[in-house]
């Protein structure tokens, strides 16, 4: 499915994160992982090959929501998919205000998940930057 892609994975939660890690099938070369909105931010500047962000909401220093706004005031144009706890209208309102491309629910199914990054990553298979 990855076809030599990088996704990043933005959770503060190890547990998390590594839970996301096993969902998609990723080795250590298939993604970069940030703790956190800042850390994502920093690794899309120094990385040129990342072709899909999954961002979690709630992570400290800066949050999901304010990451994405600020990926998308740089017009960086690559799919993010929220993954959150917080399901509510107002945080999926919030999410696509921000600029994100979808929304998932936690706690995540390996099908939902795996359908939805092969959606972003297929069709932007010859956009991979």
């Amino acid at each position: 499915m990855l076809n030599g892609t990088k996704i990043l994975i933005a959770e503060d939660s190890e547990i998390n994160y590594f839970l996301l890690k096993e969902l998609i099938g990723l080795s250590a070369s298939d993604h970069y992982w940030a703790r956190n909105g800042k850390e994502a931010l920093d690794l899309l500047s120094q990385k040129e090959n990342i072709s899909l962000v999954l961002m979690d909401i709630s992570m400290p220093v800066m949050d999901g929501i304010t990451a994405t706004r600020k990926i998308r005031e740089k017009e960086i144009n690559i799919p993010i998919i929220f993954q959150t706890a917080f399901d509510n209208q107002e945080s999926r309102e919030q999410c696509f205000a921000a600029g994100g491309n979808e929304f998932l629910n936690k706690p995540l199914r390996r099908d939902s998940l795996t359908m939805v990054i092969k959606k972003y990553l297929l069709s932007n298979q010859h956009n991979i930057h």
